[in-house]
């Protein structure tokens, strides 16, 4: 629902000459000056006068009506007035009308979109920084899905390569090797593979036999790979995160499409045989500048596979499904790599995906690595923030019972987690505090739950029923009612702007602006008291549109709302 049409369409009216790419919309600075604020620069040029002669002109010209109450010049611009009783009926109609789909512009309608994250290397349980990758990557998905998209998700089972092979040498070794001493054993077999020559080699003479095709190998990689994807997925299922499609890796082994991009990459002349006898892309012939990484590794001298190899089979792979567009989101240690592997491919005329890179996650001791054993587990952080939110929820709610505590404090630890991830841009580092994440005030997630658990509170002890829409009683009579009116009709805008964007920031700072404002509209609105029955209607419609949307943008941000907090 767009407030400004009303205004463009009683300016055109007046003046032909004008279209709607001539006008930039603002807020004034106060509610006393108007609702929305129209710069006649842009006007000036086309009809040759001065900004601020034809902001006279024109507010002369605009007579009032069901939408407008006033237009006044205001130097070089009109400050217009909007009509509060008829336009914040539209808008609650608009938004109960909607439902669940409230805010959303259909923008991908009819179009399909494929797009793979995480996809992380089955050797250990996933780290915080990876539970970052999912927790993005599944917003956006949602958000895509929101607006229409036919969304795909893919998760790409790494499940060839020197560590998985050195899993297996390690697994050979203990017996019943679990999920959870699956990082243990990957740090031994890692630091013994440094130690050990002959260890490491072996690591590699199991990737060569499972090219050739071995089926005891291939079930020893596909049993190890096996219990990693299903202990990671389990610990990805608490952040509400979920998949669609599993590739293995190991599908793309001797796939003939590889053929093709060879023979394309030779007919550029970029690839070549090394003095090490390797299969090598000299990067430079196909327009890249800089030095470092200018040459990629296709194949080993033995003739075998890199991993480089069966990415771009797989990115080839997923093109051909017929996505209207395929995307990652890839870690912006990544970034080097795939611009490598977009060279490539389209030099073999095959599209490269759209890539969304993200930032780290620091804690205490900053960045983690897998390799050397030195993590913050996803799973063990979830726990904690779990154990701590539930201290919090039974000390701030002890009405609630024992079952009611646990089921909250997951969702409020899971909201603490994600709103705090998700409202800081993907290409920036997030500093996570699990204190000030996990509280029920400020600019936190919980905060965000609580608002909604609030309204829930007001529309349960109503004890008149609750209109379905507005009617011509419909009555505005506070700036505090008509600011939050205003709030909630922005939100079609701020998922346009992150749908365009490819990142869930600004629904997450929009939800929480529109809670506050919800707050400040609870303190000067008394609800269930106002004394006046249609004033009480249509505060209980407020509260059910605000609920509304900030449903909608809790579910983009894969955040539940309790009933009760």
């Amino acid at each position: 629902m767009k407030l400004s049409t009303p205004i463009i369409e009683a300016i055109c009216n007046s003046y032909p000459e004008v279209d709607v790419s001539d006008f930039i919309f603002s807020t004034p600075p106060t509610l006393e000056l108007g609702d929305m604020a129209v710069p006649m620069f842009p006007l000036a040029k086309k009809m040759r006068k001065a900004p601020h002669v034809i902001a006279r002109e024109i507010a002369a010209t605009i007579e009032g009506n069901d939408h407008i109450a006033s237009a006044t010049a205001t130097g070089p611009y009109i400050n217009f007035k909007l009509n509060r009783a008829h336009v914040g009926a539209g808008i609650i109609d608009a938004i109960l009308k909607a439902g669940k789909q409230w805010g959303s512009n259909a923008s991908g309608v009819g179009q399909k979109v494929l797009i793979e994250h995480t996809s992380i290397n089955p050797n250990a349980s996933p780290h915080v920084g990876r539970g970052r990758c999912a927790m993005i990557g599944d917003s956006i998905t949602r958000l895509l899905r929101f607006e229409g998209y036919d969304v795909e998700v893919h998760y790409y089972v790494n499940d060839m390569g020197r560590q998985i092979g050195l899993l297996v040498l390690i697994a050979d070794e203990l017996e019943n090797l679990t999920f959870d001493q699956i990082l243990d054993a990957y740090v031994t077999a890692n630091q013994r593979a440094k130690e050990d020559p002959e260890f490491a080699q072996r690591g590699y003479d199991l990737l060569a036999r499972i090219e050739d095709g071995d089926p005891e190998i291939q079930r020893k990689f596909h049993d190890v790979t096996d219990l990693c994807l299903r202990g990671q997925l389990a610990v990805l299922e608490r952040l509400n995160v979920s998949y669609d499609v599993f590739d293995k890796e190991s599908l793309y082994i001797n796939d003939p499409r590889l053929k093709l991009i060879e023979h394309a990459l030779t007919e550029t002349g970029a690839l070549f045989t090394d003095e090490k006898e390797r299969r090598v892309v000299d990067l430079s012939k196909l327009g890249y500048q800089p030095e470092e990484g200018r040459y990629f590794v296709l194949r080993r001298a033995n003739g075998s596979s890199m991993y480089g190899c069966r990415d771009l089979v797989y990115s080839m792979d997923k093109q051909e499904k017929g996505a209207s567009l395929t995307m990652m989101v890839l870690g912006e240690d990544h970034k080097l790599y795939a611009q490598q592997m977009a060279l490539m491919l389209e030099a073999s005329g095959v599209p490269a995906p759209e890539v969304v890179y993200y930032a780290y996650i620091l804690l205490k001791d900053g960045k983690m690595s897998t390799r050397q054993g030195k993590v913050v587990l996803l799973a063990d952080f979830l726990d904690q923030a779990s154990e701590r939110a539930r201290e919090r929820v039974a000390e701030q709610f002890p009405d609630l019972s024992n079952e009611e505590h646990d089921a909250i404090a997951e969702q409020v630890a899971v909201s603490a987690i994600r709103f705090a991830v998700l409202r800081v841009k993907s290409n920036k580092n997030v500093t996570f505090d699990m204190e000030s994440a996990l509280s029920f005030q400020g600019d936190t997630g919980p905060y965000i739950q609580y608002s909604c658990a609030r309204i829930r509170s007001i529309l349960r002890k109503s004890e008149v029923p609750i209109p379905e829409k507005s009617d011509s009683l419909f009555c505005v009579s506070t700036d505090a009612e008509w600011s939050l009116l205003l709030k909630l009709t922005s939100f079609t805008e701020v998922v346009a702007d992150a749908a365009t964007q490819r990142v869930c920031a600004p629904i997450a700072n929009y939800a929480l602006e529109l809670a506050h404002t919800f707050t400040s509209f609870y303190h000067d609105c008394p609800v269930l008291t106002a004394g006046d029955p249609n004033v009480t209607n249509m505060r209980l419609l407020l509260c059910c549109a605000t609920l509304q949307t900030l449903s909608n943008a809790l579910h983009l941000l894969g955040i539940e709302t309790p009933e009760r907090m």
